[in-house]
């Protein structure tokens, strides 16, 4: 051994002996240090790079989106022609006559596909103890293979009609987007067939309060509203959620809190709402919206929906 090396103390020749490894470390290290730096250059540069393509291909994406978007609302939405058919509305007898009528029949429309069971506990014992008295209630089946009518017909009450299409409609195959439009053909043709001047939607699983048409006609008259809507609750695990927004918004606003003259009727569920991801209740009423339908409100809470499948957050039901 060295005498140099005899003559430090143990702890300095620790020292010395690691400094003199991590100079041999370094020396062999610093060169490929380098092409790593550069590489890791490289990368950074090619990552922004990337970050900056790929929000151009977003920005592309949502005018695009913007631009279909358009193209199918002016397909589906016939807003301009709706718009029409209102003012022309507005001057016949029959829209004078649904304001000046102080007790009209109140059409009461459903729609349903094998929901004995709910049909009878909540829905239909909920219309017939409306405390408002002039009302049908027109329940049509979307195919229904069940014992709904019947059940239905053992009622024994002449208020209720029920009439089954011959079979189900077709919706897409997707959950989400089937519930945006499901039942839709069935509520069309309920509202064909409707006697009342007012119409008010209620889904077969859901409820009314008690005063819900009451409140809604006295609303609708008072300020000659062509449509009214309300507060609604939405029955939740942790209680009820109470909904509702004046003007109407998406996800505040269900047809079973609101009830229209019947001679907008030509305001039909569009079953391709789907396509422009809209749920059928939505669709329906933007398009009363853009039209110019005068519209009411009223703070009461006057129904309790129970919502079931892929529902957007606080929207009421099928679409």
């Amino acid at each position: 051994m060295p005498g140099f090396i005899r003559r430090l103390a143990p702890r300095r020749f620790r020292n010395w002996i690691g400094a003199s490894i991590e100079r041999r470390v370094h020396s062999a290290m610093d060169p490929r240090m380098d092409e790593i730096q550069e590489e890791a250059s490289l990368l950074r540069s090619e990552v922004v790079s990337l970050g900056i393509e790929l929000t151009r291909v977003r920005e592309e994406a949502s005018r695009l989106h913007r631009e279909s978007r358009g193209v199918l609302d002016g397909i589906f939405d016939r807003v301009p022609e709706l718009r029409g058919e209102l003012l022309r509305v507005r001057k016949t007898a029959e829209y004078v006559r649904t304001f000046e009528e102080k007790e009209p029949l109140v059409t009461v429309r459903m729609a349903t596909y094998n929901r004995g069971d709910l049909l009878f506990e909540r829905a239909v014992p909920s219309v017939l103890a409306q405390t408002y008295p002039r009302f049908e209630l027109v329940i049509v089946g979307d195919g229904c293979t069940d014992d709904t009518e019947e059940r239905l017909r053992g009622i024994g009450d002449a208020r209720v009609r029920f009439v089954n299409m011959p079979h189900q409609a077709i919706y897409p195959t997707d959950p989400r987007q089937r519930w945006m439009v499901a039942g839709a053909p069935a509520m069309n043709l309920a509202a064909e067939l409707a006697r009342g001047l007012w119409i008010a939607p209620i889904d077969d699983d859901d409820e009314f309060t008690p005063d819900h048409l009451a409140v809604l006609l006295e609303t609708a008259l008072a300020g000659r509203f062509e449509m009214v809507c309300s507060r609604f609750a939405s029955a939740q695990a942790g209680g009820d959620r109470v909904l509702g927004r004046y003007p109407p918004a998406l996800g505040h606003f269900t047809f079973q809190a609101a009830m229209y003259m019947a001679e907008l009727r030509m305001f039909e569920y569009e079953t391709r709402a789907w396509l422009l991801d809209e749920p059928g209740d939505w669709n329906l009423c933007r398009r009363m919206l853009e039209a110019g339908v005068r519209i009411g409100w009223s703070e009461s809470v006057l129904t309790r929906v129970h919502p079931t499948g892929p529902r957007l957050e606080g929207s009421d039901r099928v679409g």
